[in-house]
């Protein structure tokens, strides 16, 4: 026999018998050999045990799974970050691999298959590692302790080795001020169920301040799931003399008014009453009358003031210009979630005023976006579309130089939505006519003013619905 061949045999061998008497994960050998083989080319072995592919560099070889499992390696596995891969290699390599799932995996070497392949049995039950968590969503520390001890727990079962990042992050405390920020990783072994921790250190000041928190963050498990709770918080209670006057947050005023076509309408927030400690609240939007990608764009978010800070914070509300004539619209403006222990004043709800700017039917002016239809182009056309996921706009007209009909689009030119007419049917019906057809399944408004006769019409396709085509005969009943 190849002396080398020999040698790997017995190395193998020895090493069989030696992890067959252990009472946890064994580690198995499989080596190329001269012949272009395995060898063993058939191995059982149990969940949770490991298998180390060796090539000694006597040929081109690799190892790739075809069933069972996804594997591809030699000098390195793809995909694993090493800066190596699976391609077939003459080098001396070596990998391992640990089977943590019950099942047959069937593998080959690309360049001498199918002659050279192998197949590992993999006996048992499917490994438990368990989930990474922290003990309580909830921890306590005085200000004039030094450090907080944060528990993680590792729980739901303990099988193979186990990590998970942490991180703390500002509440309403201020790193550097009131805590340190603390960053790591904790590690579990294979069947190791202890609680592990980490210590965020807590400064202790003289400011008379509420309770301030710190937000606790566990992420990048790796071994292991990631259980809930996964994020938590560290209160860090005051040791000095309460608050003597807390902060109040409050509208500047119970209504505000913004004007279409006027941009941004400016809410202001104030804060009086006591000034220390950082505090903070949510504010936010929702349909009045007015609705929200029509009339205005829906807004929410956070204000906060440093401890000391009183000067007022400021959000605005973007309002949607259109060409409806209407009455003024409003928007509901709402604050919530009052931090650092402040309290909501009494007008922690208020109303933004729309201000239409579209004159009462003024005469017809053609436009880019401006159809006047009509003898005597006294009816005014005008599309406005919401795409579901873009801004609204208004569309624009294809000028065909036609009396009574007209073509817009929304997003280019060369596509044509929609064509409309306008027509004089008052020796029929008595009444002009409307009709329409549009090629297109976005929400879209088509407004039609007799602008002699101070009369309109609103035609509304709703989103993802194909628009149907209308024939509206008695649209207004506007004839001489």
């Amino acid at each position: 026999m190849n002396r080398l061949l020999a040698t790997l045999l017995a190395t193998f061998a020895v090493g069989l018998l030696g992890f067959a008497g252990a009472s946890t994960a064994a580690v198995f050998s499989v080596v190329t050999t001269p012949f272009n083989s395995f060898q063993p080319a058939t191995l059982e072995i149990q969940v949770g045990d490991t298998v180390r592919f060796t090539n000694s560099g006597g040929g081109i070889h690799n190892v790739a799974a075809t069933s069972g499992a996804t594997f591809r390696c030699a000098d390195g596995c793809d995909g694993d970050g090493s800066g190596g891969d699976g391609t077939p290699s003459a080098d001396a390599w070596s990998f391992t691999i640990v089977f943590n799932t019950p099942g047959t995996i069937n593998y080959l070497c690309e360049i001498h298959a199918p002659g050279m392949a192998g197949t590992i049995t993999v006996q048992g039950s499917q490994a438990t590692p368990g989930e990474l968590r922290f003990t309580s969503s909830s921890f306590e520390v005085s200000e004039a302790g030094t450090s907080r001890r944060i528990e993680v727990e590792r729980v739901g079962g303990r099988d193979g080795t186990a990590t998970v990042q942490f991180a703390t992050s500002d509440g309403s405390a201020v790193a550097g001020e009131d805590y340190t920020s603390a960053a790591g990783q904790l590690s579990w072994a294979d069947q190791d169920a202890a609680n592990k921790g980490f210590d965020v250190a807590i400064f202790d000041d003289s400011i008379e301040e509420a309770t301030e928190t710190v937000n606790l963050a566990l992420s990048g498990a790796t071994g292991a799931a990631l259980g809930s709770p996964s994020s938590a918080t560290l209160r860090i209670n005051d040791n000095d003399q309460p608050v003597a006057e807390p902060s109040v947050l409050t509208f500047s005023s119970s209504s505000y008014e913004g004007a279409e076509g006027g941009g941004d309408a400016t809410i202001t927030v104030q804060r009086t009453g006591g000034k220390a400690g950082r505090v903070g609240l949510d504010y936010s939007t929702s349909d009045g009358s007015a609705i929200a990608g029509n009339d205005y764009t829906a807004t929410s978010g956070t204000l906060q003031w440093d401890s000391g800070e009183v000067a007022p914070k400021t959000f605005g509300v973007a309002i949607l210009d259109d060409f409806e004539i209407e009455t003024d619209e409003t928007v509901n403006l709402a604050l919530s979630l009052p931090t650092g222990g402040a309290v909501l004043g009494p007008d922690s709800s208020a109303t933004l005023v729309i201000r239409d700017n579209d004159q009462a039917f003024p005469p017809c002016v053609a436009d880019s976006t401006t159809l006047c239809l009509g003898s005597d182009g006294r009816f005014q056309v005008r599309v406005t579309f919401n795409p579901p996921n873009g801004e609204p706009g208004q569309a624009a007209v294809v000028d065909i130089g036609r009396q009574d009909s007209g073509l817009f689009y929304f997003f280019d030119e060369n596509n044509i939505e929609m064509l409309i007419k306008v027509l004089n049917g008052c020796s029929i019906t008595n009444n002009y006519w409307v009709f329409f057809a549009a090629t297109t399944d976005v929400e879209f408004t088509l407004t039609v003013v007799d602008t002699e006769q101070d009369q309109q019409k609103i035609y509304v396709n709703p989103q993802g619905q194909p628009a149907d085509v209308v024939t509206d005969t008695g649209a207004f009943a506007t004839c001489p």
